[in-house]
């Protein structure tokens, strides 16, 4: 059996799984088991055995963010989010999220949206608005601490700011989108992050440090066997931030109701 993957301006990847239909030698996190096994267990396999160099490891990107989409598809997750983009009504809150490296659309797969599933099922009457970082999330990217997002996670909040004032914005990201979240803080003047609401970082590789300008209203959420979180390479452990998403919801809705 052979999983065909098409990468957009290319001929299309046929990538052998016929020894991974089966989830032998694997052991599936929970947040993961919606999934069909077969491209599960090669995208958890090509995670595991990443190569080495730029360049081998952009080759590899080719595949991975394909791999991801036919699996979103699969589980029928929409992985891109364009509220703010598309100029959608004011939102009694606003979420502004950057997604992982490699990771499809704007907003990923593993870990934004199933924190979007529970903000929308923990807000009640309150609306929801959900806006993607634009950025290549590339491996490269991330060796430049999530600089390449930071532009976009600026414009739409400067956006959120001035075309919503009365929104509260949530800053997130996961991975390398928490990298662009940190640098972003970072960059933006004080009486910009005096307005964001709540923060939330999910397999964030700058912890344990705390996010710049954000006291009092962030959380990092780190698995404590995800060797991300500690200056190591992605494992199976990095994958599984679903499982915090109720988590990380009910921070948020403290931090707007305190507001």
């Amino acid at each position: 059996m052979s999983l065909v993957v098409p990468i957009h301006g290319s001929p299309a990847y046929a990538v052998e799984i016929a020894k991974l239909g089966e989830r032998q030698d694997i052991q599936i996190p929970d947040a993961l088991r919606k999934f069909p096994a077969g491209p599960l267990n090669m995208f958890l396999r090509m995670i595991s055995t990443l190569p080495q160099g730029a360049a081998a490891l952009d080759a590899t990107a080719k595949i991975l963010t394909p791999l991801q989409a036919v699996l979103a598809r699969a589980a029928a997750i929409d992985t891109t989010q364009n509220d703010l983009a598309r100029n959608a009504a004011c939102a009694d809150m606003t979420l502004i999220f950057a997604r992982g490296t490699t990771e499809p659309g704007n907003v990923g797969l593993v870990t934004g949206p199933p924190f979007i599933d529970a903000l929308n099922e923990q807000k009640g009457s309150a609306s929801l608005s959900v806006q993607g970082v634009e950025y290549p999330a590339s491996f490269a990217g991330f060796n430049r601490n999530g600089s390449d997002g930071v532009p976009s996670m600026t414009m739409f909040i400067n956006q959120a700011i001035t075309d919503c004032p009365d929104t509260k914005i949530i800053m997130s990201g996961y991975s390398q989108g928490a990298l662009v979240l940190r640098s972003t803080a970072e960059s933006l003047p004080a009486d910009t992050m005096a307005k964001i609401n709540s923060v939330v970082t999910f397999g964030d590789p700058g912890n344990p440090d705390p996010i710049p300008q954000a006291d009092g209203k962030s959380m990092i959420i780190c698995a404590p066997d995800d060797a991300v979180c500690s200056g190591g390479f992605i494992n199976v452990a990095h994958l599984t931030y679903g499982d915090n998403a109720d988590e990380a919801a009910r921070f948020v809705m403290q931090q707007a109701a305190g507001a």
